[in-house]
């Protein structure tokens, strides 16, 4: 079959802008500034997701990676401009705050009021919320001047400097106070001294208390977590106090408010796209500054739409039963609106998805680019499926590998295409989580906290693969029919545990499917699959086996292997360095039953810990940044690159790829050239993978 040139490159575009991170719109396709309306798939019939996110309440997008958060509030704020009562704000949160930390503040203001440790992580959250603020104001300025010109022009007069002007009027009276911060830390500073002098002669115990609550306390030595979580989180409410008073949120809402309700606003939707890529403290004191009191304050005028990950989201004061969560990760969200085949459902929407592409970009049906000639497209919706999880961006990945290896060379699209895409992406782009650990310039605790997660990943893995072995040896009728190629890739846990395996399925080496109670109807179990790929690149069939019954066999309870691991992986230790016992990880129940008090010396605290092991590790030398790997990476899949198109493959900015990529150069790691590739596109600077880089970070794979 000969496929035109031309077909060939609108299936590829069809790919590519369903595998990149589409930040704010998808208008960089072509100049249609509508078409967000006709790409925009929705997870559930009728448009249901939209449709809630739009309702006057703030809402939380809950999803994986490439689930679709940043496309929802793209077409949300597309449907909003349409109303002339409502004004809607994007803000960047993770791109906000890598900016925030080339924000500086005059630090020497601060001395003496501050330990050098917490003033640092103290300006870098007041940098931060100085540049949300910025960003607040100028996506005002900039939405209401666009959408509200004649409204303004009838209220203002015919030249809008006026309302700019009493617009610039509210932020510049939060500017007023951006200083106060240093009045209250010296007052803070004599109370505090003033409180250790009344307080000499109290006990030792007494004063460790009184340590939890000090602003500048130093947790010295072999502190446990617990403690620092406790004085950490005491810190960041002062902190998140203090700059409560800096930026005066009721200012920002009564000020907005009077102003933009003059010109007709009924409400101001703020999305917040990346929420959950911003660390911790930082979102901590975020919410509880900003986010808390406009959502709490604002008698309904203020709402937000949030797009955060699983298990990574802090909602301070804000009342979670007067939100809405809409969780996008197939199993979540057809389970909650009690979808009766889930993944048929699921499957529905990958069909859905293809065909509003293909013939958006293509003119064509997906029959056009699939061989239906030994398979239908339903099986081909199927497989994707479980490749995928029913994730969007990873359907774009998925079919960019197989047009690579199909269409590019003038041959449909078949199953096997799809097999061979799946252990590429998964070598590709997940397993570098791991292998790519030792190369990685980050903290010890997070490369241990790594290393166990693998190790616990390699027991699932090999426990399946004992399955697999045995299941062919096994005379069970059960297993009778799938004796020859025993599928074993699923598996089930109590789901009390959870949570432990939650960054496995956060970075897609396993996706839950489901949750019923356990053949003695005692327990609730979670029921799990592991990654499509994986299962290809370790030879483990993939499925559930001809009979229903098939994987709820007892062999596929892994409760008791993942309990036995974690007893070796984690150990609870005693912070007194007078002590330092060690108890095993099971004790922990008994132990939070006594606050975690040391039950051998009754003074120390006891905290979760990982148990330190020999980890891998390459010359300091050359190890780099995740993120400067991750850029690696991308070049290792797919070269030459320019930066405004690596920035939607890393979900970045294209400033933050131009800046890494000098240092970059200057390590030999990669090369540049300005070059025309696409005459439409004109000359651009074009990065490739030296072979210096291929041999340090690639050729041991």
């Amino acid at each position: 079959m000969k496929i035109e040139n031309k077909e060939k490159d609108n299936f590829y575009l069809m790919v590519d802008s369903l595998k990149k991170c589409r930040r704010a719109d998808l208008s960089d396709i072509n100049s249609d500034e509508s078409i967000i309306e006709e790409l925009y798939v929705d997870p559930l019939d009728n448009d249901f997701v939209l449709k809630s996110s739009l309702r006057p309440n703030t809402t939380i997008l809950i999803g994986r990676k490439g689930t679709g958060k940043s496309t929802i509030i793209a077409r949300l704020q597309h449907e909003i401009r349409k109303d002339n009562d409502k004004l809607s704000l994007y803000i960047d949160v993770k791109t906000i705050f890598e900016q925030a930390k080339n924000f500086t503040y005059d630090s020497s203001q601060y001395k003496n009021l501050i330990s050098p440790q917490d003033l640092e992580k103290y300006l870098l959250h007041k940098a931060f919320l100085k540049q949300i603020i910025d960003q607040i104001k100028e996506e005002v300025k900039t939405n209401t001047l666009k959408f509200f010109l004649a409204k303004i022009s009838t209220i203002f007069g015919p030249d809008k400097k006026t309302f700019i002007v009493e617009l610039e009027n509210i932020f510049n009276e939060i500017e007023k106070n951006e200083y106060i911060d240093i009045q209250i830390l010296k007052e803070k500073s004599i109370n505090r001294a003033n409180s250790k002098s009344e307080e000499s002669g109290i006990t030792q115990n007494s004063t460790a208390n009184l340590a939890l609550t000090d602003l500048t306390a130093s947790v010295g030595g072999a502190k446990s977590s617990s403690i620092q979580n406790a004085f950490s989180n005491n810190t960041e409410e002062q902190f998140s106090e203090i700059l409560l008073k800096c930026f005066n949120p009721s200012v920002i809402l009564s000020s907005i408010k009077g102003l933009l309700s003059q010109i007709g606003i009924k409400y101001i939707f703020i999305c917040l796209d990346d929420f959950s890529e911003i660390e911790e403290r930082a979102m901590k004191v975020f919410v509880d500054t900003i986010v808390g009191p406009l959502n709490n304050w604002s008698d309904e005028y203020f709402k937000f739409k949030i797009a955060a990950y699983p298990g990574r989201l802090y909602l301070g004061d804000i009342d979670p039963q007067k939100i809405e969560q809409i969780k996008l990760d197939y199993y979540d969200l057809f389970q909650a609106r009690k979808v009766t085949d889930i993944q048929a459902e699921a499957q529905r929407s990958i069909k859905k998805l293809i065909t509003t592409r293909i013939n958006y970009f293509c003119k064509k049906e997906p029959e056009y680019f699939f061989d239906t000639s030994r398979n239908t497209m339903d099986e081909y919706y199927r497989m994707l499926f479980d490749i995928t999880s029913s994730v969007p961006r990873n359907v774009g990945w998925i079919l960019w590998y197989a047009y690579q290896n199909s269409i590019s060379k003038d041959q449909k699209v078949t199953l096997r295409d799809l097999d061979l895409a799946a252990e590429r992406y998964f070598n590709d782009s997940i397993n570098p989580y791991f292998s790519q650990n030792k190369f990685m310039r980050e903290p010890f605790n997070i490369k241990l906290e790594k290393y166990h997660l693998m190790e616990l990943l390699n027991t699932l893995i090999g426990l399946s693969k004992s399955n697999k072995r045995e299941i062919g040896l096994s005379d069970s009728k059960i297993f009778q029919e799938d004796k020859h190629k025993p599928p074993t890739s699923h598996f089930y846990i109590d789901k009390n545990l959870e949570e432990l395996i939650s960054s496995l399925e956060l970075h897609f080496f396993i996706t839950k499917y489901n949750e019923q109670k356990d053949q003695d109807g005692q327990n609730i179990m979670s029921f799990f699959s592991l990654n499509y790929g994986l299962c290809i690149k370790d030879d483990i069939f993939y499925g559930r086996g001809s009979d229903r019954k098939y994987v709820i066999q007892r062999r596929f309870n892994y409760s008791d292997a993942i309990r036995k691991y974690l007893s070796t992986a984690k150990q609870l230790k005693c912070d007194n360095t007078d002590c330092e016992k060690t108890y095993q990880y099971e004790l922990l129940d008994k132990l939070q039953l006594f606050d975690m008090m040391c039950p051998t010396c009754r003074k120390g605290i006891c905290s979760i810990e990982h148990v330190a092991v020999i980890i891998p590790v390459v010359n300091e030398n050359i190890q780099i940044a995740e993120f400067d790997l991750n850029f690696l990476n991308s070049l290792k899949i797919d070269q030459p690159q320019y930066a405004s198109g690596m920035a939607q493959e890393l979900d970045c900015t294209y400033q933050k790829v131009s800046r890494r990529s000098i240092k970059l150069r200057e390590l030999g790691l990669i090369n540049n050239e300005r070059k025309t590739l696409n005459p439409e596109t004109g000359e651009r600077t074009y990065y490739n993978l030296t072979e210096k880089a291929n041999n340090l970070y690639f050729d041991n794979e």
